[in-house]
């Protein structure tokens, strides 16, 4: 498939309007691995499935000209492809595994996360923003809050005066199985992953913007300038503690930070613009650019660089685990923190590494078997818990 096709099929599965063959193309992880081992498939099987393709592209298109002919072939040729790799994981799953697997929890499907937060006010009073009706849901300090049909939260300033005389902050909030997404006062906009937290203030200055940052989320800064022309900059500040506590400094730009506490490192990754990094620990330094990764861990002083594929680490805010090369555990947390379930680890280490992306609004358990069809691994749910076993 070219670049514009491949485009098209990753569209329609945001969209949910995928076939299960195409499904399946997209989620497979280990194509290569699977190619490479015997199917269990028998001729008869395979030529069954090749005349249901055919006959329902024939049914559905019109082949009437050799331009249609010749795109029509290319598309077949994609579907029968698509089928045998639903059809290959499918198989190697049941005859691993017996009947006895996965595919068993299906009634008790647990779903995934969504738009759930809750807003702190400078005040001290809370707002559930699952539950707040769309609107002007407060006014403070010569603020308004509006949260949309959408699911954003917008800060707007009705009366710089009354903004200005206070230093107040707010805090928002996203539970195991939540995100939201909020527009801060100076126009930037912070996409918050589940189990994650920011503190703003209601207003900023002149002479710098900080934020405080535990857990994930992914911004895009809006430029502020002064008066005389200089810009403002912009701090993320993330207290982890373990000699992982950071300071992000950017001017305008598109980044993504991973803090978790949960996780060995700090991870922040770059999308476009520039961005310094500060290991607080060790006020050791570096400067990002885009494509590039910093890693903060605690059994270093220093601030790592390598290069990335950098949009693998924004997928979530677009409903997607990406996983490239990463370990079962980092995976399990992503899992944890999304469905909001609990992980136990049965039987011997596994050092297995993933790679793969499938969508983050499919229940935990089609996540799971898709893990499962690589053979690396199994899972065993027992109600909101799951055990990890070789």
């Amino acid at each position: 498939m070219n670049k514009p096709e491949v485009e098209k099929l990753l569209k329609k599965y945001k969209d949910g309007l995928c076939t299960e063959q195409e499904k399946a193309l997209v989620e497979s992880w280990h194509l290569l691995e699977l190619s490479e081992k015997k199917s269990d498939l028998k001729q008869d099987e395979i030529i069954d499935a090749k005349n249901k393709i055919w006959q329902s592209i024939e049914e559905q298109t019109a082949l009437n000209t050799n331009k249609n002919y010749k795109l029509w072939i290319t598309i077949a040729a994609a579907a029968i492809v698509l089928f045998f790799i639903g059809f290959v994981i499918n198989n190697r799953v049941k005859n691993q595994f017996g009947e006895e697997n996965i595919a068993s929890n299906k009634l008790e499907a647990i779903k995934p996360g969504g738009n759930k937060a809750t807003l702190t006010l400078a005040d001290g009073s809370k707002i559930s923003l699952t539950d707040a009706t769309n609107g002007v849901i407060a006014k403070q300090a010569g603020i308004k809050i509006t949260k949309t049909n959408n699911g954003e939260l917008i800060y707007t300033v009705v009366s710089n005066d009354d903004a200005k005389t206070k230093k107040s902050f707010n805090t928002i909030e996203t539970p195991r199985g939540g995100q939201y997404q909020i527009n801060l006062p100076d126009g930037t906009k912070v996409w918050l992953n589940a189990e994650s937290s920011l503190k703003y203030p209601t207003t900023f200055n002149d002479a710098e913007r900080i934020v405080e940052l535990k857990g994930e989320a992914y911004f895009e800064v809006a430029k502020l300038t002064h008066k005389k022309g200089s810009r403002v900059p912009f701090k993320v500040r993330s207290e982890v503690g373990g000699g992982r506590n950071q300071m992000v400094e950017v001017l305008g730009t598109h980044f993504n930070i991973n803090a978790y506490s949960d996780e060995p490192n700090n991870k922040t990754t770059l999308l476009e613009g520039s961005v310094r990094i500060v290991n607080l620990s060790s006020l050791a330094s570096n400067i990002l650019k885009p494509g590039q990764q910093s890693i903060i861990a605690a059994s270093s002083p220093s601030v790592l660089i390598k290069n990335v594929d950098a949009e693998d680490a924004v997928t979530w805010k677009d409903g997607f685990f990406s996983f490239n090369d990463e370990n079962l555990q980092t995976i399990m947390n992503k899992i944890s923190r999304w469905y909001n379930v609990d992980v136990s680890y049965h039987g011997g280490k596994m050092d297995k590494l993933f790679g793969g992306r499938i969508s983050r609004f499919n229940s935990v358990n089609e996540v799971l078997e898709t893990l499962q069809a690589t053979g690396d691994v199994h899972f065993k749910i027992e109600g909101r818990r799951i055990l990890v076993m070789p």
